[in-house]
């Protein structure tokens, strides 16, 4: 059973802090707070213990002095204390990078269980990370049906009440839980009856089975993992039981200007189309001639029946408006009741109550002005309230007369009832300030938010058209050259175009073969509209090479008289048989080339045209 470990003292607040600080730790420790003056906290570390099962140690500790003695031995922005929560990873990354170990923020219900939900996704990732997911004895091989997709989790249907949860962090490091689980698709595992999950890393797909349809001359995704000046890295297929499969590709890959600097034509973690010039174990990509209209390969599944675990897409940036808080003025004290005393007795007037202070930014952990740089960049937590009532003071006895002694004391004590009752009305203002603050600037946190995605995902879009337009980028008709025989033209093209997608290293072994032209191609090729001379170029380099057939989009089969399947094939007297492949697809009158694989595999182009033209 998965236990909370409490802190309960400043002994313990201590060595809680020699143990995250220390090199014994092996495994992720989560510490929650209770908010000052709550005893319970927003956030359920209960539920973070069950579902962390044995991958990570929970602590709870109260806000005051306690988590003051706690902070006094942390680095600067790596405290917890106001009932936020926080997961510490193995080793001290963190207290060099506090963004390693994220602060979750918890002011209210919905609060609470956002942060919860994002504390057991840390303390998950992170155990990940730190090499902990061993399969435990009672783990047990089950195969069940996706029923969902819900926060993270995978619902899987293993025939009990309950369905088993498959964790995204747990999986493949990197990859959202969409992108590996279908409703509907079969999976199987190990399943972990105490912490209530199934283990499917044993079902991932090889590298080499998952990437196995991918060929020579097909436009594939990949994410951009890392991205220099003149170099980027992009990942055809992440890390599972065998490395992630990871391709450099130079700036010449990418752009024709050597000026450009790529980490302002792509962003990291981005979903990008490249060709593939060459399959594994040593793949190569290029994207400088990947033209919009291509066809593009599905990533490949990472779990069998799954979705492609890559796709082009842009998150969503719907960010909810936030409203105008209007912060409340200052309640002034409450009126006292008018006490009317004897006229030889002299009321005391009672002290005016301190104005309470607004709240500031320290709540949020900035350090306030003035705060002793030897100490944490965060306030110190908020006082306990005294143990011991305060002392009511009593007038003067007037032994003479019990009746006005009496007077006196009630007279006394309504005073200072009064007094009470305006302070605690001005707390009252004080806690309602110091909320609204709060939920002004929670909404103002998503607003800024907002506009950082949609700031990034503007410059996502530009780096995308800039690369584009780069890798499209032609030289000046001036210093294009001329030719006056246009068959000479176009080889000339040909030769231009298998260049740039073979790598140089690449071309001894990959010539460019012979190949003819028909009488009347070149003239099919002026009539033609919709694409230009470089894609024809490149598909000519795909068919000549041999590489058009293994390429899905390029529809490559023999060309009959008709439409009909029982059509007979093309064929002419010396023995040469008709092809056609795609030039187009998925646009009307998708164009096509015709050409001729003569005896001994020789190739003749014969002609360009619409769908429907079937000459050659």
């Amino acid at each position: 059973m998965a236990t909370v470990q409490l802190i309960t003292s400043k002994q313990s607040a201590s060595q809680l802090a020699d143990l995250l600080n220390g090199a014994t730790r092996r495994k992720p420790v989560v510490v929650v707070t209770t908010s000052s003056g709550q005893e319970r906290p927003w956030i359920d570390p209960q539920r973070i213990a069950q579902e962390a099962g044995s991958l990570a140690d929970v602590y709870l500790m109260p806000t005051g002095d306690i988590s003051w003695a706690f902070a006094h031995q942390m680095a600067d922005e790596t405290q917890v204390y106001g009932g936020a929560g926080r997961v510490y990873p193995v080793g001290h990354e963190w207290t060099s990078n506090p963004r390693r170990s994220p602060l979750r923020f918890a002011f209210n219900t919905d609060d609470g269980t956002w942060a919860t939900d994002k504390l057991i996704s840390d303390a998950l990732r992170m155990a990940a990370e730190a090499g902990l997911l061993q399969t435990t004895a009672q783990a047990r091989p089950v195969t069940g049906t996706v029923k969902g997709v819900v926060s993270g989790r995978g619902m899987l249907d293993i025939g009990q009440i309950m369905p088993a949860a498959i964790a995204e962090e747990l999986t493949v490091p990197g990859v959202r839980i969409e992108r590996l689980l279908t409703v509907g698709q079969q999976v199987s595992g190990l399943y972990d009856p105490e912490a209530g999950r199934v283990d499917v890393r044993g079902g991932l797909r090889p590298a080499e089975e998952a990437l196995a349809g991918y060929g020579v001359g097909d436009v594939v995704l990949a994410r951009v993992a890392m991205v220099r000046n003149g170099k980027a890295e992009l990942v055809l297929y992440p890390k599972t039981a065998q490395p992630e499969v990871r391709v450099a590709v130079l700036r010449a890959a990418v752009t024709t200007n050597e000026a450009d600097d790529l980490r302002t034509l792509m962003s990291l973690d981005e979903v990008v189309r490249a060709r593939v010039t060459a399959t594994g174990p040593s793949w190569c990509l290029t994207m400088a001639d990947v033209d919009d209209d291509e066809p593009v390969a599905p990533a490949p599944a990472l779990l069998t029946g799954g979705p492609p675990w890559l796709v082009e897409e842009l998150p969503s940036l719907d960010v909810e408006t936030p409203p105008t808080v209007a912060m409340p003025a200052q309640a002034p004290p409450a009126a006292q009741e008018p006490i009317e005393p004897e006229p030889a007795v002299a009321e005391p007037e009672p002290e005016p109550p301190a104005a309470p202070a607004r709240p500031t930014p320290a709540i949020f952990g900035r350090r306030p002005t003035g705060t002793p740089a030897a100490r944490p960049a965060t306030p110190c937590p908020v006082p306990r309230p005294p143990s011991t009532p305060p002392v009511v003071a009593t007038p003067p006895e007037a032994p003479s007369d019990t009746r006005q002694q009496q007077l006196l004391q009630i007279t006394a004590l309504k005073t200072k009832t009064a007094t009470l009752e305006a302070e605690a009305e001005q707390a009252r203002a004080l806690a309602q300030a110091n909320s609204d603050e709060i939920r002004q600037l929670r909404y103002e946190i998503k607003r800024v938010e907002g506009e950082r995605d949609r700031a990034e995902n503007a410059l996502a879009r530009s780096r995308t058209e800039l690369r584009k337009a780069r890798g499209k980028k032609s030289r000046p008709a001036a210093e294009e050259p001329q030719f006056a025989d246009q068959e000479l033209g176009f080889r000339h093209l040909v030769v231009a175009r298998w260049a740039t997608r073979t790598p140089v290293a690449e071309q001894a072994a990959r010539p460019l073969p012979e190949y003819g032209i028909g009488a009347g191609f070149i003239q099919s090729l002026a009539d033609l509209e919709g694409v230009s001379r470089e894609k024809v170029a490149d598909v000519v380099v795909e068919v000549v090479t041999g590489v058009a057939p293994k390429v899905a989009g390029r529809e490559v089969h023999r060309l009959r008289s008709g439409t009909g399947g029982a059509d007979p094939v093309r064929t002419r007297a010396d023995g040469a048989v008709g092809y056609r492949a795609s030039l187009q697809t998925n646009t009307p009158s998708a164009r096509r080339i015709h050409y001729w694989m003569l005896p001994g595999g020789r190739i003749e182009l014969a002609r360009v045209g619409a769908h429907d033209d079937f000459t050659i």
